[in-house]
């Protein structure tokens, strides 16, 4: 089960702190940006938490401690992907439950080299610019049409009858 939460308690902050540690940051993409320095989160879980605070929100699947993904909103105007796993498939897990649950446009700067950059491709992120050995992926958001209640659907048939007599 997909997890994806701001804010997080004593037992989810242990977990976080587990993957955080167990993890490998392979390319150097698991990282915020401060006054043009790099700030690597895996090695800085205190800035992460900060992040999760200030209304980042963090992605991880339940029983699963091979990864984790960060929907990171800093003061400027993108919101990015961070994503810290070597696992395709549970890096392709927490983009689908981002992108279904996030309302806005989203991004990624991830290495040219970087495996995980299929997956990206894969869940509808599109290239947007070159950026020396990163290149920059974004995915529009696209409106969903909203669910109907059981009050919405009545009141549906009830027009779609009154419009058949008359």
């Amino acid at each position: 089960m997909v997890i994806l939460k701001q804010g997080l308690d004593k037992k989810e902050k242990r977990i976080v702190e587990n993957i955080l540690r167990e993890t490998i940051d392979l390319f150097g993409d698991f990282y915020s940006t401060k006054d043009n320095i790099r700030i690597s989160l895996r090695d800085n879980p205190d800035v992460l938490f900060d992040y999760l605070k200030k209304g980042s929100q963090i992605v991880y699947e339940l029983d699963n401690e091979s990864g984790l993904a960060l929907v990171l909103r800093e003061k400027g105007f993108r919101t990015y992907i961070k994503i810290l796993t070597k696992n395709e498939k549970l890096a392709s897990d927490l983009l689908k439950a981002i992108n279904w649950d996030t309302k806005i446009d989203l991004y990624c700067k991830i290495k040219k080299n970087n495996p995980l950059l299929k997956v990206f491709q894969r869940n509808q992120y599109q290239f947007v610019g070159n950026r020396g050995q990163e290149i920059l992926l974004m995915r529009k958001y696209i409106t969903r049409s909203e669910s109907h209640n059981g009050k919405d659907e009545e009141a549906c048939e009830l027009l779609y009858s009154k419009n058949k007599k008359n």
